[in-house]
């Protein structure tokens, strides 16, 4: 199946997230988001607005993610209506030397990008520490099993 043009652009989203990351420039991660977004990373920190997701990742990129490198899968889009879209984005950092980065070296993000104007953005973005237990409970069985 062909993505759609609007498929197309929330993948370009992420695309725009990872170039910004590699390139550590704050302000080109930041691009991507609206200018009033809410982003919360995997410690819960909250952030909102473009603004303040630049600055607060150019101060990363020359401190504790220095020399990082970042790539994403999307895992899912979903529409909720033509102009507000899910994604849900399989992360990966990894140090200079190519080994997988300190105690997140996966995450995954969830977010909501809007199209306004004809242009999308992100409107809200999550990422998260995947959680494994020992043991999959039985929702979690029939999940797996069903490909859900």
């Amino acid at each position: 199946m062909t993505p759609t043009q609007d498929e197309l652009e929330v993948r370009k989203l992420v695309d725009g997230l990872v170039a910004g990351w590699n390139a550590h420039d704050g302000t080109a991660f930041a691009r991507q988001f609206a200018a009033d977004a809410d982003f919360t990373n995997v410690m819960g920190l909250h952030a909102r607005g473009r603004d303040v997701i630049a600055r607060g990742h150019d101060e990363i990129f020359a401190t504790m993610f220095r020399g990082t490198t970042l790539t994403a899968t999307v895992e899912g889009i979903r529409f909720l209506r033509p102009d507000v879209a899910t994604a849900s984005v399989a992360l990966a950092l990894r140090q200079k030397d190519g080994t997988p980065w300190g105690p997140f070296p996966r995450t995954l993000a969830s977010l909501v990008a809007v199209r306004d104007g004809g242009s999308w953005s992100i409107a809200v973005f999550h990422n998260m520490v995947p959680f494994q237990r020992p043991a999959a409970g039985p929702l979690e069985r029939s999940l797996g099993a069903s490909g859900s």
